[in-house]
């Protein structure tokens, strides 16, 4: 069942892959949770190393559940994963939000996944291809047009 009735702005949704105290992506991840329209979900009690363990359509239904409770300021547009093992989550979430973009931004990229934006945030240098992309999609950056340029 495909969800049409949430609103709400646009979204960034940032999976972290742990509590974001210990994430070694922290400033990066941050930064990016500066924009108004960016929010994190930190990992549920099962863990996304667990859910790789299991067998790809268990772990499906594992996540469809996840992302079926989960509830949201607004409409994600985009949906970030640092780690392989956050995939069936947010594939079940761009099931469940039509539309929503697929972003690897960790250092793994996901064999036989169709990501629309991929970045390695860890080793980037400029962000400004990230809050490009965060612009297009309507989702709300926070950023002065003075600040677009630089």
């Amino acid at each position: 069942m495909r969800r049409r009735d949430v609103e709400g702005p646009p979204l960034l949704l940032l999976l972290l892959p742990t509590q974001l105290e210990s994430f070694a992506l922290r400033e990066r991840a941050e930064e990016l949770l500066a924009a108004p329209g960016a929010v994190a979900v930190e990992p549920a009690r099962a863990s996304y190393g667990a859910l790789g363990r299991l067998p790809a359509v268990l772990a499906l239904g594992v996540a469809r559940r996840q992302a079926k409770r989960m509830r949201l300021p607004g409409t994600p547009a985009a949906i970030a994963v640092f780690d392989p093992h956050q995939v069936p989550l947010a594939v079940a979430l761009t099931q469940r939000h039509v539309g929503a973009e697929l972003w690897e931004l960790g250092t793994e990229r996901t064999a036989g996944l169709e990501s629309e934006f991929a970045l390695d945030l860890g080793t980037a240098t400029d962000m400004r291809g990230v809050w490009k992309r965060v612009e297009s999609l309507g989702i709300e950056s926070g950023r002065l047009g003075s600040e677009r340029g630089l």
